[in-house]
C-alpha cells in the first residue's frame, strides 16, 4: 500500500497537509496518483470555498483530524 492508497481511505474526512511553504486544511475529496484534492473554505463569507490540487512529492506530512 502507497501513501495515495492510504490516503484514498479518508475521502471526505478533514485533513491538514503540510507542504513545504504553505499549509492547507479542508475536506479531502479525492486522491489520484501522485497528488489529491481539497476542499478548502475561503476566509471571506460571501466567496464560495475552493478546490485546491495538492501534489504529493511536495507534502511534508498529513494529519487526518478527528470526525
Amino acid at each position: 500500500m502507497n501513501f495515495s492508497q492510504a490516503l484514498a481511505a479518508f475521502i471526505g474526512r478533514k485533513i491538514e497537509a503540510f507542504l513545504t511553504n504553505q499549509f492547507v486544511q479542508g475536506t479531502l475529496l479525492g486522491v489520484g496518483d501522485g497528488f489529491f484534492t481539497v476542499q478548502v473554505p475561503n476566509p471571506s463569507y460571501t466567496s464560495p470555498t475552493i478546490q485546491v490540487t495538492v501534489f504529493i512529492q511536495n507534502v511534508e506530512f498529513v494529519r487526518i483530524l478527528a470526525a
